[in-house]
């Protein structure tokens, strides 16, 4: 565990804190493209620390209040509340290989001061052009000092294979200790894009030396790997091996993993017609896949149908892409 930060006399001024930060965010783009693009700007982050709990990292970390949009049917803006001092997020990530595990499921953020609590959130799963995959929400502090995080690592809701074979079931607890301060949040990187927002274009991910949630080069999957084409400006890419379909959705630019997808698959010699499984892998990361009864037949038809939105809440540049359900068709 680390820790960040440096304590002051500040209590108490969480909000006048939060009202100032938030001033300077520019409002949402009154016409935004149905797909990914550029954003107004974007926000830096301070790292907390990281801890390993059974055969998970954890990284903890937070940045300015964020507005972000939940996917429940339809998209809906999360306004930055005046109370709300930090957006706090976390990674989670295999300990052995470094790949990022995502969990669908909303996990516990609770906070602390001296053994009372100041806060207690669901955070989201999020999807953000600079981070890709993590777990996010706007937390109230209590102006400068010392906290307590508690972050919940819930089993794992998707197939597990290869060498992740049977990991990552067990629920555990990070906890966090670290010195905050609302100065070091003021000094945290914010650079807005005037010229360049809208733009169907993304972010660069950030340099880092946590890992990142990307998707595998084309080239990096077994078999012989198809691009099968575009829904909702996610990108699909299709292989067969070792007896099962595999499905791998990213995102544009960046190449991130993008989990949260109810999919469904046909191929046609193969007698499959069936819904797809998410999945991990360490060599495939958050995936899609089927098995197949039969090996289907050089020049096949593989068809991937999107049958709903992407679940995944998403900062801005997202919020109006991989909502789109369809189908797209490529050989095999």
């Amino acid at each position: 565990m680390s820790a960040v930060g440096a304590a002051g006399g500040l209590a108490g001024c969480g909000e006048l804190f939060a009202r100032q930060s938030t001033a300077r965010i520019p409002p949402v783009l009154d016409d935004r493209p149905d797909g990914v693009y550029r954003p107004t700007h974007i926000e830096g982050m301070k790292m907390i620390g990281t801890q390993t709990v059974g055969d998970r990292t954890v990284g903890l970390f937070y940045s300015f209040p964020h507005r972000f949009w939940t996917v429940s049917g339809e998209t809906n803006l999360a306004e930055i509340q005046d109370a709300q001092t930090v957006h706090l997020m976390a990674s989670i990530w295999d300990r052995e290989t470094e790949t990022v595990v995502p969990v669908l499921r909303q996990p516990r953020f609770a906070v602390s001061q001296d053994g009372d609590s100041i806060d207690e959130k669901r955070a989201w799963p999020m999807l953000s052009q600079n981070m890709g995959f993590h777990f996010g929400e706007n937390i109230d502090l209590d102006g400068d000092g010392t906290y307590t995080v508690e972050v919940e690592v819930p089993p794992i809701d998707i197939e597990t294979v290869g060498a992740f074979d049977g990991r990552f079931e067990s629920a555990h607890t990070a906890e966090f200790t670290f010195e905050y301060a609302e100065s070091e949040r003021e000094d945290i990187p914010f650079e807005e894009f005037p010229d360049t927002a809208g733009e169907r274009a993304a972010v660069d991910p950030m340099e880092t030396a946590m890992p990142l949630s990307y998707a595998p080069a084309i080239e990096e999957l077994p078999g012989s790997p198809v691009t099968v084409g575009r829904v909702g400006d996610a990108e699909f890419v299709a292989t067969v091996a070792d007896g099962a379909l595999i499905v791998s959705p990213r995102t544009p630019y960046n190449r991130f993993a993008i989990p949260g997808f109810p999919l469904s698959a046909t191929v046609e010699s193969a007698g499959f017609d069936d819904v797809l499984a998410g999945a991990i892998g360490p060599s495939l990361g958050a995936h899609y896949r089927a098995g197949l009864d039969n090996t289907p037949e050089s020049g096949d038809t593989v068809t991937v149908t999107v049958d709903g939105p992407n679940s995944l809440s998403r900062h801005e540049g997202y919020e109006t892409a991989f909502l789109e359900g369809g189908s797209i068709s490529t050989t095999l």
